[in-house]
């Protein structure tokens, strides 16, 4: 989804250049509207809750859902204002429209629209999430071989994660966002120093002290927002750093720099997760969907045929260009077929249960919807054999 809020923002920013507004509303407009808004008034629908909510809970939730509307309306307007359709709901709206408020919206939606795709970068002027001062572990060697700590002021933007000795100069360290492999706690034994984390990298770990425990989760959870689509991810980490002197890592003893992490990283898929899912529900949906959209494979399949390989005419161009003419062609072809094939077996297995069953039975009683859905079917598709 992050991909494709991105990809919103994107074009709009590309049709709409001198509103700076444009980049907000477009995805809150989506997130709110489409996600939030119908999640909350319905959430038996979306397996939220297992019963319908009374009247009651139902309206409140009606007024949740008006009051995060409103608020994703506000972020993309160029006035902080907002009318006032019901008088009932000022006093909501008064307390939830302030600035704070907008303003962590705002990030919100900044934080779940910043892809990490390179192609992303130059459309538009990097946003900056958060930044301060932190201490880093220094990377080089100090003369006498110990690595020491200096202050440095952090910023952290849509695409990079830099720092530089003080605000307003430039870079000593960029790290691209598609770089971050991973953001950990980095355990307090290893330097004997509290609110640690690492920021985990294919060259080598940078670790990081914050000023409060605070400040250290707020950049831990706002780095790993951003890098959690990054398809180089890492599915284990060392907790503890690498001691130099005992060249050995902390926590699991083993001597080797470049050895495999020993604990999980974090924000993963538990192994024993349990999904909600209806197989034969959503093969009955995959294969409606294939008998719908037959004539688009037929024209698939004509476009492959006609092109050189099948035809000799190599002046011949089509709308639908494909690079593998062969494994495209053969690929529908087997899909038309086992489509078609399944599609015969389920007429067959309506005819028999139609057969086998009596109107005003137990079964089928009059005025059975099912019943009657199923009669049309088989009227149907006798009239097209026909």
């Amino acid at each position: 989804m992050c991909q494709v809020f991105c990809g919103l923002k994107q074009a709009a920013v590309r049709h709409f250049p001198d509103s700076k507004e444009v980049r907000y509303l477009v995805v809150s407009g989506f997130i709110f509207l489409r996600f939030f808004a119908p999640a909350l008034m319905g959430p038996k629908q979306f397996e939220l809750t297992t019963e319908a909510p009374d009247a009651q809970t139902a309206r409140t939730l009606v007024l949740i859902s008006k009051t995060i509307q409103s608020i994703g309306n506000v972020v993309g307007a160029r006035k902080s204002q907002h009318p006032y359709k019901e008088r009932y709901m000022m006093e909501i709206h008064r307390e939830f429209m302030d600035s704070s408020n907008i303003e962590a919206v705002r990030n919100y939606l900044d934080v779940i629209s910043s892809a990490s795709r390179q192609h992303a970068k130059g459309i538009e002027t990097p946003i900056v999430l958060k930044e301060g001062f932190m201490i880093k572990r220094a990377r080089g060697m100090k003369k006498f071989g110990l690595k020491n700590f200096k202050k440095r002021f952090f910023c952290l933007t849509n695409e990079s994660f830099t720092y530089a000795k003080k605000k307003g100069s430039s870079a000593l360290c960029t790290i691209p966002i598609e770089s971050i492999q991973a953001v950990e706690r980095l355990e307090e034994d290893s330097f004997k120093m509290k609110n640690m984390f690492q920021v985990l990298q294919e060259q080598r770990p940078l670790y990081i002290q914050a000023y409060n425990c605070v400040e250290a989760n707020e950049w831990i959870d706002m780095l790993a927002k951003v890098s959690q689509t990054n398809k180089n991810r890492l599915r284990m980490y060392h907790p503890g750093a690498y001691m130099d002197k005992a060249c050995r890592w902390l926590c699991c003893k083993d001597s080797s720099k470049d050895a495999a992490g020993c604990t999980p990283v974090t924000g993963g898929l538990p192994a024993d997760i349990k999904v909600s899912l209806d197989s034969d529900r959503e093969m009955e949906r995959i294969h409606s969907l294939f008998i719908r959209n037959m004539e688009k494979l037929e024209r698939v399949k004509d476009a492959c045929e006609s092109q050189a390989v099948y035809m000799g005419d190599r002046n011949m161009r089509t709308a639908v260009q494909i690079d593998d003419l062969k494994t495209c062609f053969d690929t529908v072809t087997d899909l038309m077929a086992y489509v078609i094939s399944l599609e015969e077996d389920h007429k067959k297995n309506r005819r028999a249960l139609y057969r086998g069953t009596k109107y005003g039975s137990e079964q089928a009683p009059i005025g059975d919807d099912n019943y009657l859905l199923m009669k049309a079917h088989l009227s149907t598709d006798s009239d097209l054999e026909l």
